[in-house]
């Protein structure tokens, strides 16, 4: 029975502690003072709990022994600086990176120390490690962490992870990383950005344009090159969602935030994203069967990409450039005067030009009929 009653008990503490977001640590007192059993840089010390300093303190003798050990560097070490103790006097210190403190599982990561000369100097655990870890209550001996708000130090960690992520086109785990952002109401622009951008590549489109709808109503004119993907993203959204003079609305203003200087005026950099939201257009006229207005667009965005690489037509139909993207279009502009608007000249003048650029379709087509 008692063994039951322990197991229930057990059981109830760690979900509770689960559920409400909560570590509880137990601090031990001595001669009127909380201590704190921590790991510093992988060697266990108790440190005293001191909401009064204002950071780590360690003494000499224990630097030593982290220096000895290996577990503190030369490249640790920031200067020399002055102290003030509890009694009033000015000493020496040397400030310090501690790489890692441990506390009950919590990993603390680079916080700055300071190192005092002496013979008694205590190891204090100050606000420099303490703020780290997020609202903390003492009630008794107990320290309570309420591990469910996330420290800024956590924030920029998840905001790091997302932004590699985002780089590996993993968009569901972005997803994921930036909704513990969203849960904790700390969601800045590049997060609301980033949500957008997610949504919108991992095809739940309902969800990007209400990103975006909200990132406009809370960043628009605040970041450019941002609103012009904002608008990008919801052009995207809407063509998908087949609604597209809606598309085509938010293409344009994509395209309107970026220039709409003459393409030979056009830096490379801005060509390569008119290419892409240029083809998108292009795209989006298609599946509207407004055939003329995609063949345009196509042409424009081939443009915009010929400027983008710092080739000419001349390079194109001398065979210099063997470029799969601008073969691609060629090939669906011959297609389009082919099929839609039946203009012969055109269509074969297009072909050859995918064939030139190396489309492999044109490619096999061209040796399939000579």
């Amino acid at each position: 029975m008692i063994i039951k009653r322990y197991f229930i008990f057990v059981v109830f503490t760690i979900v509770s502690q689960f559920c409400f977001g909560q570590k509880v640590i137990q601090l031990t007192k001595q001669n009127g003072v909380y201590t704190i059993p921590c790991s510093i840089n992988g060697v266990k010390r108790s440190l005293i709990f001191d909401t009064g300093a204002s950071t780590v303190t360690i003494s000499k003798k224990f630097a030593d022994l982290l220096y000895s050990s290996g577990n503190l560097k030369s490249s640790d070490c920031k200067g020399w600086g002055l102290s003030q103790t509890a009694s009033g006097h000015i000493v020496n210190n040397m400030a310090v990176v501690l790489r890692d403190i441990e506390i009950e599982g919590l990993h603390l990561k680079n916080i700055d120390a300071v190192i005092l000369e002496g013979q008694n100097v205590p190891l204090l655990l100050g606000l420099s490690a303490i703020q780290k870890l997020g609202k903390v209550t003492l009630s008794g001996n107990r320290l309570i962490i309420d591990t469910s708000i996330l420290t800024n130090p956590q924030l920029q960690e998840i905001r790091a992870q997302i932004k590699s992520r985002i780089e590996k086109e993993e968009y569901f785990v972005a997803i994921t990383l930036l909704k513990k952002i969203e849960s904790q109401e700390a969601l800045e622009e590049t997060d609301l950005f980033n949500l957008a951008l997610c949504c919108c590549f991992s095809k739940d489109y309902n969800r990007a344009l209400m990103y975006c709808q909200q990132w406009m109503g809370s960043y628009k004119g605040t970041n450019s090159s941002h609103e012009s993907e904002v608008c990008y993203f919801m052009g995207l959204s809407y063509m998908e969602l087949k609604s597209h003079y809606d598309a085509d609305h938010w293409f344009a203003n994509a395209i309107r935030m970026i220039g709409i200087d003459a393409v030979d005026r056009t830096s490379r950099e801005n060509a390569s994203i008119l290419f892409r939201y240029y083809d998108q257009k292009g795209l989006n006229y298609l599946k509207a069967k407004a055939y003329e207005n995609s063949e345009k667009a196509f042409d424009t965005a081939i443009q915009y990409r010929m400027r983008a690489l710092g080739v000419t037509y001349e390079d194109l139909c001398t065979g210099k450039v063997k470029d799969e993207r601008i073969g691609t279009l060629f090939y669906i502009i011959s297609n389009l005067n082919t099929v839609f608007l039946h203009r012969e000249e055109y269509a074969k003048r297009y072909f050859m030009l995918a064939v030139l650029c190396g489309n492999k379709e044109a490619v096999e087509a061209s040796e399939r009929f000579k």
